[in-house]
């Protein structure tokens, strides 16, 4: 379902990152999937499948991939070791945020997984939950990484 505009500025979790940290600054001109998990779901659940086979495919168009860990206890967003070794688990090697649930409120995520497809302008355009999400928001980060934009400029 299409969202109300809501800009990507929003990445500074309060538990930190897990592989490296993401400055919106890196972002500018690629479209983004933000990916909330919990890591009291199950792998497939979760979808993580999917999530690597869209950054397999469609990473070398310019799609960027970052992961929301949305944590359930105080503990967890202390120690984030936890979540470091659920994501080496899973073989998740993209930034992931350790959320205590805020970066969730601010974009309206109320179950997870949930799919936020960002354009190359940083504007929040599809909010995807469900059992199907990984299907339907397919063509939607094709659409949105139709140009190759690893591609070097044309010169002068």
């Amino acid at each position: 379902m299409p969202t109300h505009p809501i800009p990507l500025t929003l990445l500074d979790p309060d538990g930190g990152w897990i592989n490296a940290p993401v400055h919106v600054s890196e972002l500018d001109e690629l479209p983004v999937l933000l990916h909330f998990f919990s890591m009291a779901q199950d792998a497939d659940s979760n979808d993580f499948a999917s999530l690597q086979r869209f950054l397999s495919e469609l990473g070398p168009r310019g799609l960027r991939v970052i992961g929301v860990d949305v944590t359930h206890s105080a503990r967890e967003l202390r120690d984030t070791n936890a979540v470091e070794a659920f994501a080496r688990e899973q073989g998740l090697a993209y930034p992931i945020a350790v959320d205590d649930g805020s970066m969730a409120q601010v974009y309206g995520v109320k179950q997870t997984p949930a799919w936020l497809v960002f354009d190359a302008d940083g504007w929040l355009r599809h909010h995807l939950t469900g059992p199907d999400a990984a299907r339907r928001v397919r063509p939607l980060l094709e659409r949105f990484t139709q140009y190759d934009t690893s591609a070097a400029a044309p010169a002068p």
